[in-house]
């Protein structure tokens, strides 16, 4: 007997959840191939803020509100 179940975890946790459940000899654990599929631009959408950051700095660059920034402190 088989059974198959889908759980939802918040991105922060799912490489905790997979470890443990990769820990349990009996479990098979594989990701949804609808997470792996989603792409940086629909991920940031998805949450109001981020979607209203997002669409807020496209028009700022639309704009030529473009401001560098260092990334490596020298």
């Amino acid at each position: 007997m088989k059974m198959k179940i889908e759980l939802e975890v918040p991105d922060h946790k799912v490489a905790f959840v997979m470890e443990l459940l990769t820990s349990i000899p009996f479990i098979k654990a594989k990701l949804s191939s609808k997470k792996a599929k989603q792409d940086t631009t629909e991920y940031l959408l998805s949450s109001e803020t981020n979607k209203e950051r997002l669409l807020a700095a496209i028009e700022r660059s639309k704009n030529g509100e473009v401001v560098a920034h260092n990334l490596l402190e020298e």
